[in-house]
């Protein structure tokens, strides 16, 4: 037989039996396939997809066996995933090819052996037993050229060692089946494949101690966090399968990581992605074992329980191999999700030191957490930031970031799998600053691809004319009625927008929406997010008939006791955004109730003369003074759902309001807007921008003079939101206070419209650049401009972008202070000093300390200050004690606010004042001047040294 046909002539002849054996266990071997390049990544989704399973082999066979060199590969990858198939297929694929095929040339190597499988590796890794002889080998396969013997258990494996290996293999697969979908909750026959691999995109996880939740949304908290970490480039990124992987070469890996993250941002996917990378191969092959629990699911265990019950209940299949498999516990991986979930407290147990001793479900995790049980096992736990997380159990704590802008695409590419249309969807998230501020958590990001889905796919003359959505309220609203479409088995006109979500369809499931909506509203105030069959029934519905688009169960099984369930909303924000929904349908028409119930939700106080309705009692018994800082996602639901009201767009579950409300709450942010700063003033602007009534903001933007926002940390979407508001006011602003909010460029050019209006604006510490100085400098020179001082303070606008400011004073006549300490200015950034400033009439101070000048940049700024007697210039710390003061309030704020030091340019800035204040000459300085300037020395090296101790 010619050497070329050798390898596919073997092949062909055996095919049918090969077909048979891979069917069980194909989409291992097609992901195999795919990373070795045999396949694209558009033929392997393809393949994915196939039903029922033997076709997806027998169609990966027509293409692998083309040709020789093709069919080289094949064997390729079969030798290296053969251990994950049956005992026939390896004693076939051993007999016929016992040299390795190497790739990429395909070339045999008659030298090389094969390769150590991954269950040689696996069984070199346990003890030697009388039962389980994992060590001991086979015989040598049949000679080359020797037809196989295909027949049961290959000869001389012992029959322990065969059950152990064929119990981790059903383990493996089990998981594989378990983790196959993405459970989108919708089920439809196109458009959106739930395959697992074809869903899964990359996320963003970053190596740092996560911050607990404390007077913010969780969400805020996170696009504040994204915010400052992105504009300071100070994350360590890693990625889910390296998550126990030392980040020196020299360094120990950790053994147990705590993986925290906001609701919907992937962290059950990523334990998903864990279990499924260990049980196709492709990661954590020092694991023998990975075995998965959800705090949801062990709630539900009221007995105690060992630990080896505890597994075997979640995965019988191992029930006959516990014993080798716990008694060497650095070969198991443990995943836990939801901690956050978890009813008991993990900082306080009782100690258990045996996997086969009983003990209450409590014991068990403080247990395996303190190393106490299974001690040198890997475990990752999962959670919500929480302040309360022991965070001194865990060896690496990481915090998932969701998507960057490049998961986003390819999110948009899995979900609609058409590149036109994908590519269409993504640039309108991405010129909507509220949507792409919500894209980076993927679940978000699935529930605005569904809510678009129907504007830009299939669309009929109606949608055509139809705006797709803007804000979160309307996502929502689309995501609603695009899941009530295709769950709802009543007629549909013909061509109707599924948008439209008829008066008809509303009415039809008003009872449930209802119910569902003050089972959300219930739950939100007490901070409850899972339910059991008690709480469903108290709320109208069977457990057994459940609208299980929005809510989904989780069952476990209970030893003796059958299976329990509990159940959940499908995202926390879908909880949020019924509960408002219920809040809008259960309102009366009175101003009395509205007024007070927008009191309580966006600012805790409680009304002094209670309205009676069941609305108000209902809130006033469950929610405290405090709980208005968590409620900002539901208020701006809340507005967009008041607006649908307003216009009609609820019928079918409520009337229109029968008086005038847009009166009442116009006066209601008139009264709240102009006294309000930080966030409660950032919320009340995105509600605004929820409730959508031009009305309304036309008549409350010119009450709004002064915007105080420092150290609010804004994003795209609140930078979109303040332009929104403001835009509708001609009046100028007395302030607009935008100090460390890290708007960055892109806030910036969003904002650019409005800043001449400004008479005293402060962008102070917000990782600005030249560019931000040539836009700053295109608003002085505005005809309108009437911006009066303006702080850059600690940007690195350069000495590039201060000859912008310069030449646009030449033409400004309103700028009375500018104040450009730590810039990064040298003295290049002076050369078109004096003639641009020469005939300003306007200046009275510049202050320019901590900028790298040398003694001939300080003449030509003493120069200056000779031509322009009126003009005041600071350039020194010693030059004024306000100056030092300000400096010293300035460092006790970095030590109030530890995260503020996470920007690299405080640091820097710290290092540059220490430079500049050891060039000062006290000289014949007053005293106090020399004292506040020694104070302010020895206070920047206390706190750099503190912050370089933290590093460590």
């Amino acid at each position: 037989m010619s050497g070329k046909t050798e390898c596919l002539s073997k092949v062909q002849s055996c095919r049918p039996s090969l077909t048979k054996w891979l069917e069980k266990n194909p989409a291992l071997l097609l992901r195999w396939l795919h990373d070795d390049g045999a396949i694209s990544q558009q033929i392997y989704f393809n393949l994915l997809e196939k039903r029922p399973e033997s076709n997806q082999v027998i169609s990966m066979m027509e293409i692998m066996l083309k040709n020789e060199n093709s069919c080289r590969t094949f064997i390729h990858v079969l030798q290296q995933v053969q251990e994950h198939y049956c005992p026939e297929f390896r004693e076939w694929l051993r007999n016929t090819f016992p040299v390795y095929y190497m790739q990429p040339s395909g070339a045999i190597d008659l030298e090389k052996p094969m390769k150590k499988s991954t269950w040689s590796k696996i069984k070199g890794g346990f003890k030697r037993g009388k039962k389980y002889n994992l060590e001991k080998e086979g015989p040598p396969s049949s000679a080359p050229g020797e037809h196989p013997q295909i027949k049961g258990e290959p000869s001389g494996v012992p029959s322990e060692q065969q059950q152990f290996e064929d119990a981790l293999q059903d383990h493996m697969q089990s998981q594989l089946k378990q983790n196959v979908k993405i459970q989108g909750k919708l089920e439809t026959s196109h458009s959106w494949c739930e395959m697992f691999e074809i869903r899964y995109t990359e996320l963003f996880i970053t190596d740092e101690d996560p911050a607990g939740l404390e007077g913010q949304h969780e969400y805020l908290v996170l696009a504040n966090r994204r915010a400052r970490m992105y504009e300071h480039n100070k994350h360590q990124k890693i990625n889910v399968v390296d998550i126990f992987s030392p980040l020196e070469p020299t360094s120990q890996g950790p053994k147990i990581v705590l993986m925290t993250g906001i609701a919907g941002i992937g962290k059950t996917y990523a334990m998903q992605r864990i279990m499924h990378e260990w049980a196709i191969g492709k990661a954590f092959n020092k694991v023998s074992c990975a075995i998965n629990f959800a705090f949801r699911e062990i709630n539900l265990l009221e007995e105690s329980i060992s630990l080896v019950e505890l597994i075997k209940q979640k995965h019988a299949h191992l029930q006959n191999i516990m014993e080798p498999l716990c008694s060497n516990p650095e070969k198991l991986l443990f995943l836990l999700d939801g901690l956050d979930e978890f009813k008991h407290s993990i900082s306080q147990g009782n100690k258990v030191q045996s996997c086969k001793d009983p003990a209450p479900i409590k014991d068990l995790v403080y247990s395996l957490l303190n190393g106490t049980l299974l001690k040198g096992a890997s475990i990752v736990v999962t959670s919500r930031p929480r302040p309360s997380l022991p965070l001194d159990n865990f060896d690496r704590k990481v915090v998932i970031l969701g998507f960057e802008e490049k998961q986003v695409k390819d999110f948009c590419f899995r979900f609609f799998r058409e590149k036109t249309l994908s590519e269409e969807v993504l640039h309108y998230i991405m010129k909507n600053d509220s949507l792409s501020g919500l894209s980076f958590i993927p679940l978000y990001c699935f529930i605005i691809c569904t809510a678009l889905s129907p504007f830009f796919q299939g669309k009929s003359e109606k949608s055509c004319l139809m705006k797709p959505p803007e804000t979160m309220t309307e996502v929502y609203r689309c995501y609603l009625c695009t899941i009530m479409h295709l769950r709802d088995d009543t007629p549909k006109v013909d061509n109707e927008p599924i948008i439209l979500c008829s008066q008809a369809v509303l009415a039809s499931k008003k009872d449930s929406l209802y119910q569902l909506g003050k089972l959300a509203y219930v739950s939100l105030l007490e901070s409850k997010i899972l339910f059991t069959s008690e709480d469903l029934r108290r709320f109208g519905f069977d457990p057994t008939q459940l609208p299980d688009s929005f809510i989904h169960r989780i069952f476990v099984n209970v030893d003796g006791q059958g299976t329990k369930e509990t159940f959940a909303f499908f995202h926390m924000t879908i909880q949020e955004y019924f509960a408002a929904l219920h809040c809008v349908v259960s309102m009366s028409s009175s101003e009395e109730e509205l007024l007070q119930c927008l009191d309580l939700w966006c600012f805790g106080v409680f009304p002094q003369v209670p309205f009676q309705s069941e609305l108000l009692a209902t809130t006033t018994k469950l929610m405290t003074a405090k709980q208005c800082e968590n409620l900002q996602m539901f208020s701006r639901f809340l507005m967009g759902l008041i607006s649908y009201r307003i216009e009609g767009k609820l019928r079918g579950l409520v009337d229109i309001f029968t008086c005038d409300i847009l009166g009442p709450l116009t006066n209601w942010f008139k009264g709240k807007i102009t006294c309000e700063v930080n966030q409660r003033l950032l919320n009340l602007l995105h509600c605004l921008r929820e409730l959508r009534q031009e009305a309304v903001v036309k008549a409350v933007a010119p009450e709004i003079d002064e915007v105080d926002l420092f150290k609010v940390i804004l994003n795209p979407a609140d930078c979109a939101t303040l332009s929104y508001v403001l835009q509708h006011s001609t009046s100028r602003l007395k302030t607009l206070n935008l100090g460390y909010t890290n708007i960055g460029i892109q806030g910036l050019r969003r904002l650019q419209p409005l800043l001449h209006r400004c008479q005293t604006l402060y962008l102070r510490y917000n990782s600005l650049d030249k560019e931000a100085a040539a836009i700053e400098a295109d608003v002085l020179k505005s005809p309108t401009c009437q911006v009066k001082s303006l702080l850059m303070c600690g940007n690195s606008i350069g000495s590039e972008g201060v000859q912008c400011l310069w030449k646009a004073l030449s033409y400004n006549q309103t700028l009375e202070e500018l104040y450009v300490d730590i810039t990064g200015i040298t003295d290049s950034g002076l050369d078109n000093l004096l003639p641009c400033l020469a005939n300003n009439k306007t200046l009275r101070l510049i202050t320019i300390v901590g900028n790298k000048l040398s003694d001939r940049g300080k003449e030509v700024l003493l120069e200056l200050q000779g031509r322009v007697p009126g003009l005041k210039i600071l350039s020194s710390f010693m030059g004024d004690m306000g100056l030092l003061q300000a400096y010293l309030d300035w460092v006790e704020e970095l030590k109030e606010n530890s995260q503020q030091m996470e920007s690299v340019k405080n640091v820097d800035a710290l290092h540059n004042i220490l430079s500049e204040l050891r060039k000062e000459d006290p000289g014949e300085k007053p005293h106090d001047l020399r004292e506040r300037a020694a104070q302010l020395e020895r206070e920047i090296h206390l706190l750099l040294q503190a912050s370089s101790d933290t590093g460590r």
